[in-house]
């Protein structure tokens, strides 16, 4: 007789939310999960109201906001796991936050909370309390590389750390000149994410300026912390008309910016997986980006990344942009990086976290 699936109540919260990477991760991830016989998934949201996210399974609303729920996880226990999620085994914070209870996992996606509140918003730097808080009380981490794994070992111990590498989607095909219809570039280099301060996208603005001018950069996602100094680098340089700033792109719109571009920049100083270099080199997108994230550990022997505080990007830019393709065993490497292998390894660590002795 078979054991009974493992009951995992997951954060759905990041469903509701701008297609950001963890909006996607968690999408695949409760997508795989869903096709598992192992485990009985259900939904819980930090919100009172508001639309429900884009989850199959069956979704509870928390007795509090993620506003309030962080704050009161920071200095006691309410709402529990069985107010919260039900009655489920265990608990999945996707999003940094999840009850201060053993049966606990938090997927702590960078550390930016605890150790770099300036890089974030107000709004994401108010959980470093609550994080603290879980860990001290038993609760077990998921780190998507070993980077942050590293960074973590001081704040929680390394028998209750685990890393499991996100997965990567298969690749939407790309409609050949839709990218370039979009931007309304010929040419260009593009860059994906929320221009936030880490994200340095003014730096790459000031990058462009010393390149050629038949070159073009287009920027897809929404406003951040940094929007205005980019808006600002951008009149600064006079590259109004090189620069094309997309906040608002479908899954496709997007393939087929990144697939028609001459290659991906990434000039993060810090990140937590990094997914759209990967994307882009899924697209056979030659790319240049920082050493963050999962990128040493899972390319970094293929192609070279700049040093997040060195000044070498601008020249693999533009090699990067004199490529027509990208190394073979790179493509063959991410075919590896699957959202069921993800699940699977995700679900070895809530079997841990429901029998924590």
């Amino acid at each position: 007789m078979s054991p009974s699936p493992l009951r995992v109540g997951i954060d759905v919260t990041p469903l509701v939310g701008e297609p950001t990477g963890i909006h996607q991760s968690v999408r695949h991830l409760t997508d795989a999960l869903a096709r598992r016989n192992d485990v009985e998934l259900s939904g819980w949201l930090l919100s009172l109201r508001g639309k429900k996210p884009g989850f199959s399974g069956p979704v509870r609303r928390s007795p509090v906001p993620a506003r309030i729920a962080s704050r009161s996880w920071g200095y006691g226990s309410f709402p529990r796991r069985r107010l919260l999620a039900g009655k489920v085994d265990v608990v999945h914070g996707t999003n940094f936050l999840g009850p201060p209870e053993p049966t606990t996992v938090l997927s702590i996606q960078d550390l930016t909370p605890l150790t770099r509140p300036d890089l974030t918003t107000p709004t994401v730097a108010a959980k470093a309390q609550a994080i603290r808080r879980a860990l001290k009380a038993g609760a077990w981490a998921h780190t998507s590389c070993f980077l942050i794994a590293e960074e973590l070992q001081t704040i929680v111990p390394t028998e209750r750390l685990q890393v499991v590498h996100h997965g990567l989607a298969p690749a939407l095909t790309p409609q050949p000149g839709a990218g370039r219809a979009i931007s309304g570039l010929d040419r260009y280099v593009v860059t994906v994410g929320t221009t936030e301060r880490r994200k340095r996208v003014s730096k790459l603005v000031e990058i462009m300026a010393d390149l050629p001018a038949d070159l073009g950069l287009v920027i897809i996602g929404p406003p951040g912390n940094q929007e205005a100094t980019v808006q600002e680098t951008i009149a600064r340089h006079g590259l109004g008309s090189r620069v094309r700033r997309l906040t608002k792109l479908d899954d496709q719109e997007r393939t087929d910016v990144i697939a028609d571009s001459a290659a991906l920049a990434l000039a993060s100083e810090y990140e937590g997986f990094a997914f759209t270099p990967l994307e882009a080199l899924q697209l056979n997108v030659p790319i240049a980006a920082t050493a963050v994230g999962a990128l040493p550990e899972l390319i970094g022997d293929l192609i070279p990344l700049a040093e997040p505080n060195g000044d070498t990007l601008g020249e693999l830019l533009i090699a990067a942009c004199e490529q027509t393709s990208v190394p073979t065993e790179i493509g063959q490497r991410l075919k590896e990086l699957t959202w069921d292998r993800s699940a699977a390894g995700m679900v070895d660590l809530y079997r841990k976290a429901a029998d924590p002795k």
